[in-house]
């Protein structure tokens, strides 16, 4: 069986079908993944195929996806920046599964809202793949709205409010496509929501239920399966000169903001190595996927300036981590084993901040405008002293480490397939 994982989006949202896919290869179905171009080197460095969806290229350059700070108002204004940029990944997604021919389409984030069209099209079945939880329910709001819970009526409000917006707003791309595929007009809730047939696919989440527990109210076709690793690349060593610094001390702690590091990276830099400095531990500084651009700009000794590094090889190296808590990162903090302190900024981030702080794996989050050297400082301290932290996030890897998220997957392309 060829199947086609489309994603559009930042690294953390490819990372993770690498290692889903590398699966499906292995129970001996031929994958390609189809994402923005930036992202082909990851893939295929990961032994994989890739297909670059055209016209995608920087599509996350926009400075707007890092502006305000999440909640109800901002997931609103997303969706219409959303809606700006389905019309190109429509017909860039149905480009490439003329050109591929898959038998099943297996959609994630941004393509999933219009990619249930191309299938309805192409005479596909498909599969939704989620990395955050955004489907109503009573015990959280939609994962881009809020890290916290605003009641049980509240939350599934919430998800009522986002599900419309989106599909108003998402309404135009959706009759566009449909149009180019000659498929008869729907409504507008059907417009997002597809042919009778996709919303009967199953959606399988690629997140833990020790992190996020299925909730009750979702229907079975919704599933949780555990995290998909990121496949490691097949040709990747250390840079020496950081392999040198980490073993000419103590265990030092990660700084980064992932592949939507914001525009003040060099501000970033030096508030991290202070606050390193004052809480008296070393640090490994992520800069973007830029790389050590702003070493000169830090004191010898105490910390180093890093670029794209594979999260599974540094993390357990780490005494701590400090990030975004974007889905990707946040995976790779608890599957180390590590406390995080972590500076949401939008989108599902305080989503995973909060949560990693319920589960006793990391001090509260400290916003990003609230994040200062003052704020950083204890926090690092905290949770590098603090034997509760270390202690759960350890117990949360070796829990992680007992789930094959793949498997489900798995399952349903051979039933699929008929084997």
């Amino acid at each position: 069986m060829r199947v086609l994982i489309a994603t559009v989006g930042a690294r953390g949202d490819v990372a993770p079908l690498t290692g889903l896919a590398a699966a499906i290869r292995a129970a001996g179905h031929s994958v390609t993944i189809t994402s923005n171009d930036e992202y082909e080197s990851l893939v295929v460095g990961c032994g994989l195929e890739f297909r670059p969806l055209p016209g995608t290229h920087g599509m996350f350059d926009d400075p707007r996806w890092l502006q305000g700070s999440g909640g109800p108002a901002w997931a609103v204004s997303m969706t219409r920046l959303l809606a700006e940029h389905m019309r190109t990944v429509d017909k860039a997604l149905l480009a490439v599964a003329r050109q591929d021919a898959p038998d099943v389409l297996a959609l994630t984030g941004m393509t999933a809202l219009g990619g249930c069209h191309v299938a309805e099209g192409l005479g596909l079945p498909g599969v939704e793949l989620q990395l955050q939880p955004m489907y109503t329910t009573s015990d959280f709001p939609p994962s881009i709205v809020s890290g916290r819970s605003f009641g049980r009526l509240g939350n599934r409000a919430a998800g009522t409010v986002t599900e419309t917006a989106l599909a108003l707003v998402m309404a135009g791309p959706a009759g566009g496509i449909r149009r180019e595929l000659g498929l008869p007009r729907r409504g507008i809730r059907e417009a997002v929501s597809g042919p009778p047939y996709a919303r009967r696919w199953p959606v399988f989440h690629g997140f833990s239920p020790a992190v996020v527990p299925r909730p009750a109210d979702w229907p079975d076709r919704y599933q949780v399966t555990g995290y998909w690793w990121p496949q490691p690349p097949a040709a990747w060593s250390p840079p020496p000169e950081l392999e040198e610094f980490l073993a000419s001390g103590p265990p030092p702690v990660f700084f980064g903001f992932g592949s939507l590091t914001p525009a003040e990276t060099g501000d970033l830099i030096e508030l991290a190595a202070a606050a390193g400095r004052q809480a008296g531990v070393r640090l490994v500084i992520q800069a973007g996927q830029t790389g050590p651009t702003s070493a000169g700009r830090l004191p010898p000794g105490d910390s180093i300036v890093v670029g794209d590094l594979p999260h599974d090889w540094l993390f357990p190296r780490m005494a701590a981590v400090v990030h975004h808590a974007g889905g990707g990162t946040t995976a790779a903090g608890l599957r180390a084993g590590v406390p995080a302190v972590t500076v949401p900024v939008v989108a599902d981030q305080p989503f995973w901040a909060a949560r990693l702080a319920a589960l006793g794996a990391g001090p509260p989050p400290i916003p990003r405008r609230q994040l200062s050297v003052a704020a950083l400082a204890p926090a690092i301290r905290d949770a590098v002293a603090r034997p509760s932290y270390r202690t759960q996030a350890d117990a949360l890897a070796r829990r992680l480490a007992s789930e094959d998220g793949t498997a489900p997957v798995i399952s349903m392309l051979a039933r699929l397939s008929g084997r």
